[in-house]
């Protein structure tokens, strides 16, 4: 005989340590944010042009990300 059990379809607001997990607040998020700023900044020459230019798409993915 099969069991039956009831499914509840609930939301609930997520907090701020789940949205962490969800977000990337792990090692691996942060190791892949720092290697693309990196890349970024050699591509572009390094110096002040590299680091505008890494400065800036920190600063874009932080105004996209948080809208």
């Amino acid at each position: 005989m099969k069991k039956s059990e009831t499914i509840t379809n609930s939301l609930r607001q997520i907090d701020s340590n789940e949205l962490s997990q969800i977000n990337g607040g792990s090692f691996a998020y942060d190791l892949g944010r720092l290697i693309r700023y990196v890349g970024i900044y050699i591509y572009e020459g390094t110096g002040i042009r590299g680091n505008m230019y890494a400065y800036t798409d920190f600063v874009t993915n932080m105004a996209v990300n948080n809208m």
